[in-house]
């Protein structure tokens, strides 16, 4: 009996030291700050990708909407749109700049999620978004990358082409 209270006791040991790292995780810009458009796809399946019309290159890649907006009233619907989310923080570059990662936290354990996003101007007075949705921590997101893309696409208050 002492034994097992001992596991026991040890293995709360690991869950609550777990919680502690995952919640206290750091968000180096220098890692999590990547150019959407040229980043690689990082080596688990664990992420999604929003690429600019005619850019799209895996099954991985949604299209982006384009979007009748200067890449700066773009930029900023993307940021009102974000921080409005809940568990959101900018980690790195900011609106006036057109490319900004923001990390965003799982409701009940707090895994973060890092999202780089890039306007991308096309011309003519439209704009796209360059987007990396990807998991700081597992293998499998269950689709909970993709479908924050488009949720956060869905959700973006700057009219469509």
């Amino acid at each position: 009996m002492k034994i097992l209270l001992a596991i026991v006791g040890v293995l709360l040991l690991l869950v609550l030291g777990a919680g502690i790292f995952v919640r206290t995780a750091s968000h180096d810009p220098a890692v999590w700050h990547v150019d959407p458009l040229v980043a690689a796809n990082p080596e688990t399946p664990n992420f999604h990708r929003v690429a600019p019309p005619g850019t799209a290159a895996d099954a991985t890649t949604s299209v982006s909407p384009v979007f009748r907006a200067s890449p700066a009233e773009l930029a900023q619907s993307v940021d009102r749109f974000a921080m409005a989310q809940p568990l959101v923080e900018r980690v790195g570059g900011s609106p006036e700049e057109g490319f900004v990662t923001y990390v965003q936290r799982t409701p009940m354990v707090r895994y973060p999620d890092y999202i780089s996003v890039k306007v991308v101007d096309l011309g003519d007075g439209t704009s796209a978004l360059a987007i990396l949705s990807r998991s700081r921590f597992g293998k499998s997101d269950l689709g909970v990358n993709k479908a924050r893309m488009e949720s956060w696409l869905a959700g973006i208050d700057a009219p469509r082409a």
